[in-house]
């Protein structure tokens, strides 16, 4: 059975408990284990529903050209595919931090010195893309993505995709959504549409509420159609909400708008709610303060 490594960093307990069911703990953080792939593919389905804002990582053996591959979550490392071999993109942030700790030519303090004296202290806002998904249910395994929703942060460009499924859609979710079967014959392929979100996406940070739903699906249905998973880092609006409000009879988005002064009803369709939660977003302290970072 193949060798499988996990690293965690800022997570959960309870989540170190359930590795170690599997797993040995050999260093803090760092777990190790033989299994099979199906086990593994449920450990990790199991860490990014449970991580939070932690950090992790997975290693595990496979027949590709450097005999290994692996996957992140949260972190500034992000997994690309190139022509077979798994490579990592180090955000540019963290490059500049690199290049600080071995120190700057005298040119180039200056030059740098000259670029942020018109900036001052002044902080910039991080660039997020928010993001929501409609489906015919709650299992990703067996339920259907029938439409994808996103926003940027930044532009405001926004995406919008009916998905095309070949199967009734059950009443209740007509009644909530407003979705027909009429308005699915003219949707579109879903890998098409997975494909196109990805372009949109890039290399940004998702934001979602209860985002970890919105990931599961489109991660399983991304694997169905030979696509790469998305690894981008993900940010649920709820932790903050929670952090920040901790009383609340609930933490349904409805609920929580109205506590926020949004005085909107959940319209459960994927743009719509994706704005409900941006503009949310800018109200939330807590997401405020951590979405600024110095320029």
């Amino acid at each position: 059975m193949p060798f499988t490594v996990i690293t965690l960093k800022n997570t959960p307990k309870s989540l170190r408990g359930d590795l170690t069911k599997w797993m040995q703990e050999i260093a803090t953080g760092v777990y190790v284990g033989n299994f099979n792939s199906k086990v593994r593919e449920e450990l990790w389905n199991r860490v990014i529903e449970s991580s939070g804002i932690g950090e992790a990582t997975l290693s595990y053996y496979n027949r590709n050209e450097i005999g290994y591959n692996f996957e992140t979550h949260n972190t500034d490392r992000q997994v690309i595919d190139f022509e077979g071999i798994p490579l990592i993109i180090i955000k540019s942030k963290e490059i500049e931090e690199d290049a600080k700790s071995h120190g700057y030519s005298n040119a180039s303090k200056y030059h740098k010195s000259k670029k942020y004296t018109s900036i001052g202290n002044n902080y910039s806002e991080k660039t997020f893309v928010f993001l929501d998904i409609e489906t015919d249910g709650l299992d990703e395994k067996t339920n259907k993505i029938i439409e994808i929703g996103a926003i940027k942060s930044d532009s405001k460009e926004e995406f919008h995709k009916i998905v095309k499924i070949d199967t009734k859609l059950p009443q209740n979710i007509i009644e909530l959504t407003g979705i027909t079967d009429k308005e699915l014959e003219f949707g579109e392929n879903i890998k098409e549409i997975l494909k196109e979100l990805k372009e949109f996406i890039g290399l940004e940070d998702l934001v979602g509420y209860g985002i970890k739903f919105d990931i599961k699906f489109i991660n399983r249905k991304l694997k169905l159609n030979g696509l790469d998973v998305l690894t981008n880092k993900t940010w649920d609006l709820m932790d903050f909400v929670k952090r920040e409000k901790s009383f609340l009879e609930n933490y349904k988005l409805e609920t929580v708008l109205k506590e926020y002064g949004i005085d909107k009803k959940v319209p459960h369709r994927a743009l719509e709610d994706s704005k409900l939660i941006y503009e949310l977003s800018e109200k939330v302290q807590k997401f405020q303060e951590f979405s600024k970072i110095k320029p």
